[in-house]
């Protein structure tokens, strides 16, 4: 009996964070002041945000990058390294989604930017959006990498993102 019940609960909270883990609301690029790749800068993430810049989509992104992981993201690591400016590739403090979007308000109000886009991966989607909107001052549009996710990762990711929710729910806003 207490084994239905479980199996019973396992399944509510499976189905409960499906709209918010596996199939979130994300926007498709478009014009955006900055694009901001959230770590870790895997290289799929990456090709959406040159992509951007290639299409005129942006002329400024920012990575989230630990200078010493850069080799663990080889092209993240080699455009931080290639010294484009259209690029600033920085370590955030602190170093994590919060902080991600901390550095996304600071760099935003020293050049006037409005807008982002900010690149992540589908079980980070809907987490990210709370945090950026809670930290960020302009629009936020929201876009999926695509990266593929294993089974053993999306078991984590639930768990993970889950609990870190409720982290963000308790933090609430950057600004005091």
């Amino acid at each position: 009996m207490w084994f239905l019940v479980a199996l019973g609960l396992v399944a509510a909270v499976v189905l409960a964070g499906l709209p918010f883990l596996v199939f979130p609301a994300h926007d498709e690029p478009a014009k955006a002041d900055v694009a901001l790749v959230l770590g870790p800068p895997t290289d799929t993430r990456m090709e959406l945000a040159q992509s951007m810049v290639d299409e005129g989509l942006t002329e400024h992104v920012l990575v989230s990058l630990d200078p010493e992981e850069s080799e663990m993201y080889p092209l993240a690591g080699e455009i931080c390294a290639s010294g484009d400016d259209t690029y600033v590739c920085a370590k955030p403090d602190p170093f994590t989604t919060r902080g991600e979007a901390i550095f996304l308000q600071e760099e935003a109000t020293k050049n006037g930017w409005t807008n982002a886009a900010v690149i992540t991966f589908t079980p980070h989607i809907s987490r990210s959006r709370m945090i950026m909107k809670n930290c960020f001052d302009g629009e936020v549009s929201m876009l999926d990498s695509g990266e593929s996710v294993s089974l053993p990762f999306w078991a984590y990711q639930y768990a993970y993102q889950s609990a870190a929710t409720v982290k963000a729910l308790i933090q609430g806003r950057c600004d005091g």
